[in-house]
């Protein structure tokens, strides 16, 4: 089923949208949702939580991109849910925490997305490998150890280059006065 069928669906507040939601994304969202919830029964609930804030969502936005858009309601709701119930990996929070100085703060959705939209033009103006190491580490919540097997990188070496990229990132979005 297309995305523009799964969305009119929704539109129509037809529940089979559900089970095409699942079907086509479960996947993907359980993936998203295991990098940050440890727990087998807060991801589930997690899980039941995403296509519940789909559901309240749609209508009325209509997204142009129904992959990306639930993949960042997955990695949102999972981080909520792991914020609140402080079940945290210690690898997880570092990961956070490390970008977190990277980045500065911001106030409100627009500067939220000018931020974003910053950090998406940075990570398009790295080579592929850098790109997704970024991505492993800031996005799935990956360890070292995962992302230096994934991509046959020493973890020294995945440490160094993610050092470099985060002071990168630092100094482009300086450049950019935020």
């Amino acid at each position: 089923m297309s995305d523009e069928e799964i969305i009119g669906l929704l539109y129509h507040r037809d529940e089979s949208a559900i089970n095409a939601l699942t079907e086509r994304f479960g996947g993907l969202c359980l993936t998203l949702i295991n990098g940050v919830l440890p727990d087998r029964r807060d991801a589930e609930e997690c899980f039941s939580s995403v296509f519940m804030r789909i559901w309240s969502n749609i209508p009325p936005a209509r997204p142009d991109n129904l992959t990306a858009y639930i993949a960042k309601i997955a990695r949102n709701e999972s981080l909520m849910l792991y914020r609140s119930n402080k079940s945290r990996r210690l690898d997880e929070l570092v990961s956070f925490e490390e970008l977190e100085a990277s980045i500065p703060s911001v106030e409100g959705e627009a500067e939220a997305r000018l931020t974003a939209d910053l950090i998406n033009g940075f990570l398009k103006e790295q080579p592929s490998l850098k790109r997704k190491v970024f991505m492993r580490r800031y996005w799935f919540a990956d360890s070292i150890s995962e992302i230096s097997k994934r991509y046959g990188m020493s973890e020294s070496a995945v440490v160094n280059m993610l050092y470099k990229l985060r002071r990168k990132l630092k100094t482009y979005l300086e450049g950019k006065d935020l």
